[in-house]
């Protein structure tokens, strides 16, 4: 039994024993007394854009926040209390062994700190796996595959090999390609045609700003935009009949750097996040591109029944390949022990490679005793002035997370 943790910067989702106990943005809000996490916040987005921090996901390290965000003085700290929020509202968290879906891009830095900070909120990851390649394996198929998939602020473009397992042979990652730049671009482009066809502007304000976006955002839930939208303006109510020819010409803008790397004739996968995407499979397939769709829930469904042989809290394994569901099938079958190998190190120079080459499965193995700790891209000796022997207990392992003068460490084992 497992707790699978989809840690999606879109819409981060939570599923225990078959059940989707969780699924929301990965927005956070700083209410002043607190932080508050996905609808609510994504509610209060553009009302209270300074309070607002939806990059803590995609960007988490221990760098210094631009600005003050409550108690949270990184983007570690504000997963932290994510984290925290969800094992006190679903007890499996921490009750059970937990596999954590993750992006490609992740690197072993993000890795090592998110292991520190779900440990805090006393979760016990067992493993990680490359979510496109969960995504992939539940299908169904067999060859070689690319996979489309959007994240909140990235697209990635990964090439996964499914015979009996499937396998991650190369990922890339697409930085300023992802839902919430679409977000923004949707939401200009119904603007504009607001002005143009009424002379209001629904981005004067703040809280009609607000509505628009809820409005556009709501159109990702249902996979579809709306014929028209209605914003309510001092009491007025504006409606707008939306032009989907101007919002497809917006969205071919904004993918047309992914879709460059795909060969004319190749089979493209969509991702859960880009499956549901309005208009995206329709555009794609005018343009002749045979198409499959990745579903998010047949993608966990296939996670959760393999997780027993994937995890070992004792040394947390990152996967890059899975048992492949049987051809036809989908997520009802297949089932084969994975391998892995080891994973870079923290220090290694590929860790901030933006283009992953195939390597096979890769482990994140914590093995040894810490002997520095590392914060934002520099290694500290334990003992030097930045961080002091006693500051780190004997008993701290390898991947904890803790603050030292005001600074977020994530101890690691460098060794000769």
């Amino acid at each position: 039994m497992a707790a699978i943790l989809d840690l999606d910067d879109w819409l981060l989702s939570v599923q225990v024993d078959g059940q989707l106990v969780y699924r929301q943005p990965a927005i956070a809000l700083d209410t002043g007394s607190g932080i508050v996490f996905g609808e609510r916040a994504a509610s209060a987005s553009r009302t209270q854009p300074r309070q607002v921090s939806a990059t803590f996901v995609s960007r988490l390290s221990g760098e210094p926040l631009a600005s003050p965000f409550h108690s949270a003085r990184n983007h570690a700290d504000v997963l932290y209390q994510q984290l925290r929020q969800l094992a006190a509202s679903i007890p499996a968290l921490t009750t059970m062994p937990v596999l954590v879906l993750v992006r490609g891009a992740i690197t072993p830095d993000q890795l090592g700190l998110f292991l520190g900070v779900a440990g805090e909120c006393g979760m016990r990851v067992g493993a990680f796996v490359d979510r496109v390649v969960a995504s992939l394996a539940s299908l169904g198929e067999r060859g070689d595959l690319v996979c489309l998939e959007l994240g909140a602020d990235s697209g990635e473009l990964g090439t996964i090999r499914i015979d009996d397992m499937a396998t991650r042979q190369h990922v890339r990652d697409f930085p300023g390609q992802g839902l919430s730049q679409l977000l923004d671009g949707w939401a200009n482009v119904i603007a504009d045609h607001f002005i143009r066809d009424t002379r209001f502007d629904p981005l004067h304000a703040a809280a009609t700003e607000q509505q628009l976006y809820d409005a556009v955002r709501a159109w990702f839930a249902a996979g579809r935009p709306d014929e028209s939208i209605s914003i309510d303006h001092q009491g007025e109510i504006r409606r707008l009949d939306v032009q989907r020819d101007a919002l497809t010409t917006r969205l071919h803008d904004r993918v047309q750097p992914l879709l460059r790397e795909v060969l004319p004739g190749q089979t493209l996968v969509l991702g859960p996040n880009a499956a549901t995407t309005p208009l995206l499979a329709g555009l794609l397939r005018n343009a002749g591109c045979n198409l499959l769709i990745a579903d998010h829930g047949a993608m966990l469904t296939h996670v959760e029944a393999r997780a027993a042989g994937l995890l070992d809290p004792d040394e947390v394994r990152l996967y890059t390949s899975l048992p492949a569901a049987a051809p036809g099938v989908g997520a009802a079958a297949g089932a084969r022990a994975a391998s892995a190998t080891t994973l870079a190190t923290p220090n290694d120079a590929s860790a901030s490679s933006r283009t992953r080459p195939a390597s096979g499965p890769r482990a994140v193995h914590l093995p040894g005793r810490p002997t520095h700790g590392l914060h934002g891209a520099v290694a500290y000796a334990i003992g030097s002035e930045e961080l002091p022997a006693e500051a780190v207990a004997p008993a701290y392992p390898v991947g904890t997370a803790l603050e030292v003068a005001g600074r977020l460490f994530t101890l690691i084992e460098v060794r000769p």
